[in-house]
C-alpha cells in the first residue's frame, strides 16, 4: 500500500496553556487537526489548510525557520486498517481562538490536564502536547 502525505499542526495557546484537538470520525480519537496533501501543497500549507478547514482558526506557524520554510516538529509513519501516513507535523498559535466547526468534528481547546482525562487519546498527543508546553 502506498503511504500518503499528510500534515498536521498541534496548535497552541501557550497563555492559556491549551491545545486545539479535534474528533477524528474516521480513527474515532481526538487528534491535533490535518489531513491528505492536495495537489503541489507544502506539508506547511497542507498543515495551514486542514487547521482552517476543520477548525475555521487562522495559524502563524512557530519553530527554525530557513529560507522561509518552517521547520517540522515531528514526522510520523501512521498506518490504519485503509491506508498508511507520512504525517509532518508541525506547531503553531492561532490567531483568534474562535472556533468555527463546519466539519462537526467537535473541536475544542483543552488544557493537558483536561487532555489526560480526554477519551481516546493517543498518548502521544498527550506526551507532544506536554513536550511543547515545557520546551518550546
Amino acid at each position: 500500500m502506498a503511504r500518503k502525505l499528510c500534515a498536521s499542526c498541534y496548535v497552541v495557546d501557550f497563555k492559556a496553556k491549551e491545545l486545539l484537538v479535534v474528533y477524528n470520525k474516521k480513527v474515532q480519537k481526538w487528534l491535533q487537526p490535518g489531513g491528505h496533501s492536495e495537489g503541489d501543497e507544502t506539508p506547511l500549507e497542507t498543515a495551514t489548510r486542514e487547521v482552517k478547514e476543520e477548525t475555521g482558526i487562522d495559524i502563524i506557524p512557530i519553530g527554525v525557520k530557513f529560507n522561509n520554510h518552517v521547520e517540522p516538529f515531528a514526522v510520523e509513519i501512521y498506518d490504519v486498517p485503509t491506508e498508511s501516513m507520512l504525517d509532518i507535523q508541525f506547531v503553531a498559535i492561532p490567531k483568534s481562538k474562535v472556533i468555527i466547526d463546519k466539519e462537526g468534528n467537535h473541536t475544542r481547546w483543552v488544557t493537558l490536564e483536561e487532555l489526560r482525562e480526554l477519551e481516546p487519546v493517543d498518548e502521544e498527543l498527550r506526551e507532544k502536547f506536554d513536550y511543547i508546553l515545557n520546551v518550546l
